[in-house]
């Protein structure tokens, strides 16, 4: 059963790190996309945060079972990738979803300056700020970081 288990963990672990691959293209086009009309249509290929919420959970599902089964919840290498798992987590929600807000609305608030003419250049000035903020950049290296530790702390249970 423990086999099925972690079987289980990194199959839903590498379907949510799929679904995610989306999220992580979109935000690094926002960079190179001057448009804010077709910024915003990045918005149609994001689908509900839902499905990953889900597959989140169906990844720590087994991973919990797999561990108690094991007695892995008595050494410390778990506990650790459990506090890196959260950390990511934190850093992937408060600079990766704030990232999309703050696109979002400078590209509306640029779109309607230029349909109304009320001072487009400073909108278009705020909306060249959002799109070079270093969102992408710092959830790309805390995700890929915290991944590889996470990986290396299961692998070789060091502690």
């Amino acid at each position: 059963m423990y086999n099925w288990l972690v079987f289980l963990h990194i199959l839903f672990a590498f379907l949510f790190m799929l679904a995610h691959g989306v999220y992580a293209a979109v935000m690094l086009k926002f960079r190179t996309e001057p448009d804010p009309e077709r910024s915003l249509t990045f918005f149609n290929v994001l689908s509900e945060l839902t499905l990953m919420r889900v597959l989140m959970v169906l990844m720590g599902i087994p991973a919990f079972v797999a561990a108690f089964l094991a007695g892995w919840w008595q050494k410390g290498w778990i506990w650790a990738s459990v506090a890196v798992f959260l950390i990511v987590s934190y850093v992937m929600v408060k600079y990766g979803a704030g990232y999309y807000s703050v696109i979002e609305s400078a590209a509306l608030r640029l779109i309607e300056a230029r349909k109304t003419g009320a001072n487009p250049e400073t909108a278009l000035k705020e909306f060249d700020k959002a799109r070079n903020a270093p969102h992408p950049i710092i959830v790309s290296i805390v995700g890929i970081a915290g991944l590889a530790v996470i990986l290396w702390l299961m692998r070789f249970k060091p502690f």
